[in-house]
């Protein structure tokens, strides 16, 4: 369970460490914090697997090297990676739906919004009032052709 909470606390030393980062740059220089915060927590495994394997067990234990390296680095990765994919895809809804709290952004959005009604009623309405050549020609024949029927008979 310790080592579980030792891969957290270095999950989130990334994480607000990249945070830092992006606040110290003009530009945001990581985009997704949630990935790379994993970086230093890949860092550290590797380096307690290697450790762990090249050094002899404590004495006393009958602990194998395969066990420590499940149960002791590969466990908590894993569960801190299934915690930063879940944030990071929890975080996605929560930009979603902050759209609307920013005033400038609706009242732009809106007038956005507004000029593509308005010019879609305009090809609309001008598409209804104006008919194209072939279109007159058409009904213009068939109208002869109907006088001509209806003067026959």
């Amino acid at each position: 369970m310790g080592a579980i909470f030792f891969y957290i606390v270095v999950y989130f030393m990334g994480y607000y460490g990249s945070n830092i980062l992006n606040m110290l740059t003009v530009r945001p220089f990581i985009t997704n914090r949630y990935m790379a915060a994993l970086l230093p927590v890949y860092g550290v495994a590797l380096t307690h697997a290697y450790v762990l394997v090249n050094s002899p067990p404590p004495q006393g234990s009958d602990v194998t090297v395969e066990y420590a390296l499940l149960v002791f680095i590969t466990m908590p990765v894993v569960v801190v990676t299934l915690g930063a994919g879940y944030f990071m895809w929890n975080s996605k809804g929560k930009d979603e739906d902050r759209t609307g709290d920013n005033p400038a952004d609706d009242d732009r959005n809106s007038a956005e919004t507004a000029t593509a009604e308005t010019s879609d009623q305009k090809t609309e309405t001008q598409s209804g009032n104006t008919e194209s050549s072939d279109e007159k020609l058409v009904s213009k024949e068939v109208e002869i052709n109907k006088n001509k029927d209806s003067k026959e008979t």
